[in-house]
């Protein structure tokens, strides 16, 4: 299934929800502290939310669920998003398409943030504060395998 549409809403929607209102504030994933601008996330999000859903062709279709980052352990959580930014930035913004400018430039400003995430997280990987447990690769291989389907 390679619908970007709803990778994007989905990934939205999670970072928004286990960010609560922290605007620019620290977000701390287990050993791993990293600053997030929800509220940028959140308002170029809106601005392309409607156009995304209705051009969805998948709606049933669930790539991930708030709980899954919920049930990650803390020092999983960091090593997940990591991976599923990276996934967010290589194969679903890498593949939208739009032809309404403004959706075009929402898109790429959200994977610009994605972007600054990923390198937080990867500074935090590289000094060994952001490891992956086994469960938290499978979770994540599950939703690659649902996306490529």
């Amino acid at each position: 299934m390679k619908t970007s549409l709803t990778c994007i809403l989905v990934v939205c929607g999670l970072l928004a929800g286990i960010l609560g209102s922290a605007v620019g504030r620290k977000l701390h994933l287990g050993s791993c502290t990293l600053t997030v601008h929800t509220h940028e996330l959140r308002h170029h999000f809106q601005q392309i939310r409607h156009n995304m859903i209705a051009q969805d062709n998948h709606k049933g279709v669930r790539l991930l669920r708030s709980e899954t980052m919920k049930s990650l352990q803390a020092g999983d959580s960091c090593c997940f998003l990591r991976q599923l930014l990276r996934f967010y930035i290589e194969k679903v913004f890498s593949g939208y398409t739009s032809s309404q400018s403004l959706h075009q430039r929402t898109t790429s400003v959200l994977a610009n943030s994605f972007l600054s995430m990923t390198k937080d997280l990867r500074a935090c990987h590289a000094q060994m504060l952001c490891q992956c447990s086994q469960e938290a690769n499978l979770k994540f291989d599950t939703i690659q395998e649902t996306y490529d389907k």
